[in-house]
């Protein structure tokens, strides 16, 4: 498990040409389609992908993950724990 944070103020950031979300575009680079939501002890569906920054590291890479909707809205300002296979480097 890796620990996160949301970025906050992404939403602006739009996924590369060719991909019509980030979703879309983690789904491509994964090779899988979103199933649950990555946050740790959550087991509702994945809507959204969220960009998030390890916490507590040296990586400063933004990455994306799948997240509900109530993850990525109540997590804002928190670190939680996600999976690393769901981490997917954007820079």
């Amino acid at each position: 498990m890796a620990q996160v944070k949301n970025l906050n103020g992404t939403s602006d950031n739009h996924p590369p040409i060719g991909y019509s979300s980030w979703k879309e575009w983690w789904e491509k680079k994964k090779g899988r389609s979103f199933n649950y939501c990555s946050c740790k002890e959550c087991t509702n569906k994945a809507i959204v992908g969220a960009h998030v920054q390890k916490a507590y590291d040296t990586d400063r890479k933004w990455y994306i993950v799948p997240l509900c909707t109530e993850c990525n809205v109540s997590k804002k300002n928190m670190v939680f724990e996600v999976s690393d296979f769901d981490l997917e480097p954007v820079n």
